[in-house]
C-alpha cells in the first residue's frame, strides 16, 4: 500500500496543475457556506447581546407584572342595567336619604331636599321595548351610587380569591420570588389640586390635564400633570441614580429625560433630544449628570381652596361681562389669587351683611357637625430627581434597523405616571414625605381596588423565560384580555424577553428546514465540481494503472487530494463568512448598543451588542458538512475511474 506521505505529496503536485480551473470551483462552492456561515455568526451574536440587554435589565432576572382579573361587574354597576338592579339602586337609595335626614334632625339641622342627587337618570338610549322603569342608567356623581359600588368593592375583596395570598401560591409553582409591589396609588392628588410651580409662578388658568391619547403624551407631561405612583425600588435600579438617601431635599422621584429637559434643561445647557442613536445616548448621559438631584414644586389646595379659586374665576367672569350693565351688584365677598407661589388666597373685598356673614358661618357650623367641614388649605411640596428614565415613544420599526431593535428589546411603556420608589420615601423625614396630603385625600370616598395592597399590580420574578412563559400561559391571561376566565392578568415586565426567545426558537425551527435546503444546494455544487474534477482526472488514473498502481492506493491519493480541496472550501467559506459578519458588525453593532442602551436606559453599564459569536455549534456542522459532502461526492467518479479498463481510457485520450 502507498504511504501516506507519499499520497500527500501526489496530492499536492495535483493542485498544481490547472490552478485556475481549481480556485474558481473553489470559490463557487465556498460562496454558499459563506453566507451560512455568516448568517450563523450575525444571529448568534445578535441573539448573546440581546439576552445580555435583557438580563441587565432585569437584574439576571425575568420579570413578569401579574395583577387581578376584576370583573367589573362584580364592583362596578354596568351601563344597561337590569330591572332587579333598578330596583335595588332605589330601594338603597331610599334608605340612604332616610338615614340622612335622621341625621339632620338627630342634629337639629334643617334637611334641604334639593341638595340630594338622584341616583338613576333618564337614558335617552336605551331600547324602547324595555319597561320605562328600565330605561335609565346610574348617575356615577351621586353619592348613592358611590357607597354601593363601595359595598360591592368591600364584598368581592372578603370572598376574592385572586388576592396577594393567591398569587404567591399559584407563582410559587414555577418558582417565583419577588412579589414587588409596582403602580401603587401614591395618593397625591393631580391638577389642578396640585400645580407644578413653575418659574417661581402658579398657573391658575390651567386646569386640565396635558397630554393625548397615547400613554407617552401623558407620560412625558407627568411632572406637569402631578402623576406618581409608588414602585419598589428593585424594579427602577437601572434607572437610579443614586440610592444615597441622607441628602434628599424632597420626595424621590424618577423623571422622563423628554419633560425634564422641556423644564429644566435650558437652566443647565442641556438642548432638545437629537436623532442618531449615538448622540441620543450621549445626550441621555448628559441628562443623567446635569439633573441628577434636581429639585422642583408642587403647590397642594384641598377642595376647599379649589372652591375658593373657582369662585375668583367665576366672579371675575360675572363682573367682567357685566361691566356696562345697569343695577349690577357685584358679590359682596371677592377674592384674589396669592401674590406668590404657594400662598394664602387673598379677601379683596369683604361687604357682606352681619346676615350673610352669620349665614356663612351657619353654614360652615352644619357642615362640622355633620363631620364633613373641610377648612381651606395649601402646603408646599418639593420633589427631588433620583432617577432619569428615557420614555419610550411610539415605535415605527418600518423607519430602520435601530427602531426594529427598539421593538424587539424594549416593552413599550403603559404607564402614565412617574415612579417615586417606595424604600426611598420611607426613608424620608415627616416633614418631607406630605403624608398629610396623602391622608386627605385618601379619605375622601374611593370606588377603586388600588388602595388595596391584597390587589395591588405585582412584579414577579423567574429564573428563566421558560418558566415566566409557562406562568403566563398555565395561570394568566394577556393584560389586554378581561374576559377571560383565569384569576390574573399579566404580562411581560421591562423588556420583551419572550419575544427574543421566541425569535430564538424560530430561528431554530427555520434552521430546521432551510438549514438542510441550503446544504443540499451546498452539497448540489461540490457534488458537480469535485465529480468534474474526478472525471478530469480519469487518463491520470489510467496511467496510475498502467503502472501497476493497485485501486486502493489510486483511491488514497484521490481522497487526500479531495480532502485538501475540501479544506480549502472550509478556510474560504469560514475567512469570507467572518469577513461579512465583521462587516455587518461593524456597520451596525454601535448603533445598536447605543439605541438599546438608550432604551434600556442603561448607558453606563451598557453591554455592546455585537453582530458576532461563533459559539454556536452550527458552524461545526457546516465545516464537517462541506468534508463529509466532499468525500461522499468523490466516491461514485472515483470507483467508476478506478474500475474502468486503463488501456482504453489512454487510447481514447
Amino acid at each position: 500500500m502507498i504511504r501516506s506521505s507519499y499520497a500527500l505529496k501526489l496530492a499536492r503536485t495535483k493542485l498544481r496543475s490547472k490552478r485556475g480551473m481549481l480556485a474558481a470551483s473553489v470559490i463557487v462552492a465556498s460562496l454558499l457556506f459563506a453566507a451560512l456561515i455568516a448568517t450563523i455568526i450575525v444571529f448568534t451574536g445578535a441573539e448573546k447581546s440581546a439576552q445580555r440587554f435583557i438580563e441587565k435589565a432585569g437584574n439576571n432576572s425575568y420579570l413578569v407584572k401579574t395583577e387581578p382579573n376584576i370583573p367589573r361587574e362584580k364592583i362596578l354597576f354596568s351601563q344597561r342595567l337590569s330591572l332587579a338592579e333598578v330596583r335595588e339602586i332605589k330601594v338603597f337609595e331610599k334608605q340612604y336619604y332616610q338615614a340622612l335626614r335622621e341625621k339632620y334632625a338627630s342634629l337639629k339641622l334643617t334637611y334641604n331636599e334639593a341638595s340630594e342627587v338622584p341616583a338613576l337618570q333618564p337614558a335617552a338610549w336605551a331600547d324602547k321595548t324595555l319597561p320605562e322603569e328600565q330605561r335609565v342608567v346610574v348617575n356615577s356623581s351621586s353619592p348613592v351610587i358611590q357607597a354601593m359600588e363601595a359595598q360591592k368593592i368591600e364584598a368581592y375583596a372578603k370572598t376574592a380569591t385572586n388576592k396577594l395570598s393567591d398569587l404567591r401560591k399559584i407563582g410559587n409553582k414555577y418558582g417565583a420570588s419577588g412579589y414587588y409591589i409596582t403602580d401603587a396609588p401614591s395618593m397625591l392628588p393631580q391638577i389642578p389640586m396640585m400645580r407644578y410651580v413653575q418659574g417661581g409662578k402658579e398657573d391658575f388658568g390651567v386646569s386640565t390635564q396635558k397630554g393625548g391619547m397615547f400613554a407617552y403624551d401623558v407620560y412625558i407631561n407627568a411632572i406637569y400633570n402631578s402623576a406618581y405612583h409608588f414602585s419598589d425600588q428593585r424594579l427602577l435600579s437601572r434607572y437610579l441614580l443614586t440610592t444615597n438617601t441622607s441628602d434628599l431635599k424632597g420626595i424621590p422621584v424618577v423623571v422622563s429625560a423628554q419633560e425634564a429637559v422641556l423644564l429644566f434643561g435650558k437652566n443647565v445647557g442641556i438642548g432638545k433630544e437629537p436623532v442618531s442613536a449615538r448622540e441620543k445616548r450621549v445626550w441621555l448621559k448628559s441628562v443623567q449628570e446635569k439633573l441628577k438631584g434636581q429639585t422642583y414644586q408642587a403647590c397642594y389646595r384641598n377642595t376647599a381652596e379649589q372652591t375658593i379659586l373657582e369662585k375668583i374665576q367665576r366672579d371675575y367672569t360675572e363682573m367682567k361681562n357685566n361691566e356696562r350693565t345697569t343695577g349690577y351688584e357685584k358679590p359682596h365677598l371677592l377674592y384674589d389669587y396669592p401674590t406668590e407661589p404657594c400662598g394664602d388666597i387673598i379677601v379683596k373685598e369683604d361687604s357682606r351683611t352681619a346676615a350673610e356673614k352669620q349665614a356663612d358661618m351657619n353654614a360652615d357650623d352644619v357642615q362640622k357637625k355633620l363631620g364633613t367641614y373641610v377648612a381651606p388649605r395649601h402646603q408646599l411640596v418639593t420633589f427631588q430627581i433620583v432617577g432619569i428614565k428615557y420614555a419610550q415613544p411610539y415605535i415605527d420599526y418600518t423607519k430602520g434597523l435601530d427602531e426594529y431593535v427598539k421593538s424587539l428589546l424594549t416593552a413599550q411603556n403603559t404607564s402614565m405616571t412617574l415612579d417615586i420608589p417606595l424604600q426611598m420615601y420611607n426613608t424620608l423625614p415627616e416633614h418631607l414625605k406630605a403624608q398629610d396630603i396623602r391622608r386627605e385625600h385618601s379619605a375622601r370616598p374611593s370606588r377603586s381596588m388600588d388602595a388595596n395592597e391584597d390587589f395591588a399590580a405585582r412584579v414577579l420574578e423567574f429564573a428563566s423565560p421558560e418558566k415566566a412563559r409557562a406562568f403566563l400561559d398555565n395561570e394568566t391571561c394577556p393584560s389586554s384580555n378581561t374576559q377571560c376566565g383565569k384569576k390574573f392578568l399579566a404580562a411581560p415586565y421591562g423588556s420583551n424577553y419572550l419575544i427574543v426567545d421566541e425569535i430564538g426558537k424560530l430561528f431554530t425551527k427555520i434552521a430546521a428546514i432551510a438549514f438542510p435546503v441550503a446544504l443540499g444546494l451546498a452539497a448540489v455544487i461540490i457534488w458537480f465540481t469535485v465529480s468534474r474534477i474526478m472525471a478530469e482526472n480519469r487518463k491520470e488514473t489510467a496511467v496510475y494503472r498502467a503502472m501497476g498502481a493497485k485501486r486502493r492506493d489510486i483511491a488514497h491519493i484521490y481522497v487526500v487530494y479531495i480532502m485538501l480541496i475540501a479544506l480549502r472550501v472550509v478556510l474560504v467559506s469560514v475567512v469570507v463568512g467572518i469577513v461579512i459578519a465583521l462587516a455587518v458588525d461593524y456597520s451596525y453593532g454601535r448603533v445598536l448598543t447605543d439605541t438599546a442602551a438608550a432604551a434600556f436606559g442603561i448607558v453606563d453599564r451598557a453591554p455592546a451588542v455585537r453582530l458576532f459569536n461563533v459559539d454556536s455549534p452550527l458552524l461545526l456542522v457546516v465545516i464537517a458538512a462541506i468534508v463529509a459532502i466532499s468525500l461522499v461526492a468523490s466516491m461514485q467518479p472515483l470507483v467508476r475511474n478506478t474500475m474502468r479498463n486503463p488501456i482504453r481510457d489512454i487510447r481514447d485520450e
